[in-house]
């Protein structure tokens, strides 16, 4: 199972945070260093992501959006579920 970015992919979001890239601090939010925090146990909801990321709250949902295009180009999964009242929580996963 991969559970962690390879050094290129960790070379991409370098490059891309300086550069203001939100997704990557969205991203960051799921990582240690490197190691992925895989699935439910790690899961953040959207307020978590904004205050986490420092994203203001209303652009943390295309943020997310882009980290899960990012994800899906590279085969992993930023996977997000809707509980009650349209509140999102993500997680990360690989497969």
């Amino acid at each position: 199972m991969i559970d962690y970015l390879s050094p290129r992919e960790m070379a991409a979001l370098d490059a891309a945070t300086p550069r203001g890239a939100a997704w990557t601090r969205v991203l960051r939010c799921f990582l240690d260093g490197a190691r992925l925090l895989l699935g439910w146990d790690h899961a953040l909801g959207e307020d978590e992501i904004a205050r986490r990321a420092g994203i203001d709250r209303t652009g943390v949902r295309a943020a997310i959006d882009e980290a899960v295009r990012w994800c899906v180009a590279h085969r992993l999964h930023l996977l997000g579920w809707q509980e009650e009242n349209d509140y999102w929580r993500y997680f990360m996963a690989v497969g």
